[in-house]
């Protein structure tokens, strides 16, 4: 199932208005990658239907199998694009995966504590506990660290996510704009509610004649 473009919210497939926030998801473009070695995009292919048209993956950093928290045989992979966090967990040697997709709206906070030779990246997300709890240890509710990252990869991560958390903020906090239909367009929508049968005649001709005194 597809994400909004824009919120991040699960939709239809094909829909073209998400029910959501309202956004038009048509006219975007292909999914947008930046500049990865083979390996990585071996990664990113995936993922690649977590990856909405017109999302940019920024970066992708993979749980060491060494250092402690990570793993040697399924270690997490986690993919921070434009939108939202995608946390990779093949399971079992490839035969199965889990995947979960965590939306910038969702994250309140993230931290990096760093070590000597890896990091660990800390996100808050109060309303998520339950699928955290699926690929990492949850140090208490809402609060899932993310250990073993490699250090210059963890930097990276938290500055992306917190730039991602600071634009889904200003988008919530945008004013929503309402158009409001002139004269014309409202006798043309009455008209097709009377075509309909929506409204009765002599509701049209009231309704018909208050409009045309606005104009």
């Amino acid at each position: 199932m597809p994400f909004c473009a824009i919120c991040g919210k699960k939709i239809a497939q094909n829909t073209r208005f998400c029910p959501h926030c309202g956004s038009d998801q048509s006219g975007i473009n292909a999914p947008e990658f930046a500049d990865f070695t083979s390996e990585e995009m071996e990664e990113v292919k995936k993922i690649e239907s977590y990856i909405e048209p017109g999302e940019r993956v920024l970066i992708v950093a993979k749980q060491s199998r060494i250092m402690p928290g990570g793993s040697i045989t399924t270690p997490n992979t986690i993919f921070a694009t434009d939108r939202k966090l995608v946390i990779r967990n093949p399971m079992m040697l490839g035969i199965r995966e889990n995947v979960q997709v965590v939306p910038y709206r969702e994250i309140t906070s993230v931290n990096l504590e760093k070590g000597v030779f890896s990091s660990e990246v800390t996100i808050t997300a109060p309303g998520l506990t339950t699928e955290l709890a699926r690929l990492f240890k949850l140090s208490r509710r809402g609060v899932a660290g993310i250990p073993a990252i490699p250090k210059e990869k963890a930097v990276r991560l938290v500055d992306i996510v917190k730039e991602g958390i600071k634009r889904a903020k200003a988008l919530a906090e945008r004013p929503s704009v309402t158009v409001a239909l002139s004269p014309v367009d409202e006798l043309k929508k009455l008209k097709e509610l009377l075509d309909m049968g929506a409204i009765t005649q002599q509701e049209y001709e009231e309704k018909k004649k208050r409009l045309l005194e606005r104009i």
